[in-house]
């Protein structure tokens, strides 16, 4: 008897649906259990329909029946997307290309029937605000999705917001709620709140949020983007800056010295003095709270709200001169790596200190006759260094500073780059051999040449300190936890400071710590730095000070055996 096979399969083909008739019967059809199927064909059925020629009113009402479906495949897309490593692995890569292209189709979708209702004049408001409005929407995602994993994203697609949003303007319907679709999801928007939406994450600065940062930005604006007003008038602005986009360009809203802005009718004003209210609201209520947290705004932490409220408020503008240059640096990621490798290279400065020794009492040997040994021979110079397990990576030095580098990938390969990640930099051009220690700030990927990120500068050296007690108080963490010093910097830091793993120690704390060279101090935190990256920035005052130095000799006893 034969085997039983299961029926292969029948793969649907995508169809060039013509009405509405056809899509609602179409769509009855699609294998929802198979969603990989259901997902090819919306994408090809969707590239067909932007291929053929409809009546927008059509066109508009054939993309709304397939839309909850469209929607569908999006959340499915998402289940097998991961972001737990930059640059995407090959896998999440395909997913993210796949979920881009379904979107901009979708939102190609739309933007056509408007574009082609308004040319041919037989406007309905209804369905002008639904196209303009999933238009907009669905570019924006486009946008957040590029922002969460430090991609550009592609050109026009800015151009095209903003000229939507024009048109809306012009027709009037910029302040009217998008109707829902036919599944129930939407945010009741109007067309004015997403353009607004998407401009505020942008402003954000998404390429120096850290990780999961873009999609918890984008909660925070979506719960305040009815506090914000759009301006006309240069002259209503208040303050040195304005929040500012411009309708005939291919960017977001930008933070502009208000010197810099004219009046002009393809420009709009932000207004975000109540966001920015909210912010500072949010930061002194989470001043002593657990982690940074509230229930006034659960997607944010204190840290974030200090980070979102400084790239509103502040511009950063490059100060320092940069310089170019074509080298390649030893960099070490992970903060338990920095540690061990900072660890190893001090204890390679006391291993020469002991050669050294070694070689004067070689020499002092020889001058009195004496048979010598070699200094060496108990001595490895380096050997800590190389026994050391930290992981140091190849990076091409694009450009540096006196406060910080601009560093791109050597070899294009899954890395452990995060913004706000402490990493350490062996500069070439450092003769003092030390480890430059600093914190990524920003990260971009092109598919060209790789992840790219700058760094700034926090020290051009560290020392460890181990942290064994905590006298104040009980903590729930194990001790010893290890981290680093970071000595007096002219033009830098007028005052050492201690970085730790975050969320450990609290301001006022007094610790018993061990630097290296077994020199144990009392200190006490004096402040936290919660923005400056992923971990603990700490200000502290010595309460004091015991050294383990030998008490000094009161007679001559140990010097008669030698003599």
């Amino acid at each position: 008897m034969g085997q039983l096979s299961s029926p292969e399969k029948k793969k649907l083909d995508a169809v060039l649906l013509s009405s509405v008739s056809q899509a609602k019967s179409w769509a009855q059809t699609l294998p929802l259990t198979n969603m990989g199927e259901v997902t090819r064909v919306l994408y090809q059925s969707l590239v067909a329909i932007n291929q053929h020629p409809l009546a927008p009113s059509v066109r508009i009402d054939i993309t709304e029946v397939i839309l909850p479906y469209v929607n569908m495949a999006l959340d499915n897309l998402d289940r097998h997307f991961s972001t737990r490593a930059f640059p995407l692995p090959e896998r999440s890569q395909k997913v993210f290309d796949l979920k881009q292209a379904l979107q901009l189709e979708l939102a190609g979708s739309y933007q056509l029937a408007a574009l082609d209702m308004l040319t041919r004049g037989s406007i309905n408001q209804k369905r002008l605000t639904i196209a303009i409005g999933r238009a907009i929407k669905y570019m924006g995602r486009t946008l957040v999705n590029s922002y969460s994993v430090y991609v550009k994203s592609k050109r026009n697609i800015w151009h095209d917001v903003h000229h939507l949003y024009l048109l809306a303007c012009e027709n009037k319907i910029q302040d009217k709620t998008i109707p829902k679709s036919v599944d129930g999801e939407s945010d009741s928007f109007t067309i004015e709140a997403y353009y607004k939406l998407f401009n505020l994450v942008a402003l954000g600065v998404p390429n120096s949020l850290r990780q999961g940062e873009a999609d918890r930005v984008e909660k925070f604006f979506s719960s305040v983007v009815n506090s914000v007003a759009i301006l006309t008038d240069a002259d209503l602005i208040s303050g040195d800056y304005a929040h500012i986009a411009l309708l005939n360009s291919d960017e977001p809203a930008a933070l502009m010295p208000v010197s810099e802005v004219l009046n002009s009718a393809t420009s709009r004003i932000f207004d975000v003095s109540k966001v920015e209210d909210i912010l500072r609201d949010f930061i002194t209520i989470t001043q002593d709270a657990s982690f940074g947290l509230h229930d006034d705004q659960p997607m944010l932490n204190r840290g974030l709200a200090q980070r979102l409220l400084t790239r509103l408020t502040k511009s950063s503008s490059r100060k320092n001169k940069r310089f170019d240059r074509e080298e390649t640096a030893g960099v070490v990621m992970r903060m338990t790596d920095v540690v061990a490798v900072v660890a190893a290279t001090n204890q390679v400065d006391e291993d020469e200190e002991d050669a050294s020794s070694a070689e004067d009492n070689l020499y002092e040997k020889m001058a009195l006759g004496e048979s010598p040994s070699s200094p060496w021979v108990d001595i490895e110079v380096g050997s800590s260094l190389e026994e050391c397990d930290a992981e140091i990576k190849p990076w091409f030095i694009d450009n540096s500073s006196s406060k910080g580098y601009g560093l791109r990938q050597k070899v294009v390969e899954q890395s452990a780059a995060r913004v706000g990640e402490l990493i350490a930099i062996k500069d070439p051009a450092d003769d003092s051999d030390h480890w430059q220690i600093a914190v990524i700030r920003w990260m971009d990927f092109y598919r060209d040449k790789g992840l790219c990120f700058g760094s700034e500068l926090l020290s051009p050296k560290g020392v460890t300190v181990t942290a064994t007690e905590v006298t104040n108080r009980k903590v729930t963490q194990r001790l010893p936890v290890k981290g680093l010093q970071l000595p007096i910097v002219q033009e830098m830091r007028d005052e050492p400071a201690l970085i730790f793993p975050g969320h450990i120690f609290k301001v006022e704390d007094v610790l018993t710590v061990e630097l290296a060279g077994n020199k144990i101090q009392s200190i006490q935190i004096t402040k936290i730095d919660e923005c400056l990256g992923s971990f603990a920035y700490c200000e502290y005052i010595t309460l004091d000070q015991t050294e383990d130095t030998p008490e000094q000799e009161s007679d001559f006893s140990s010097l008669w055996d030698v003599l």
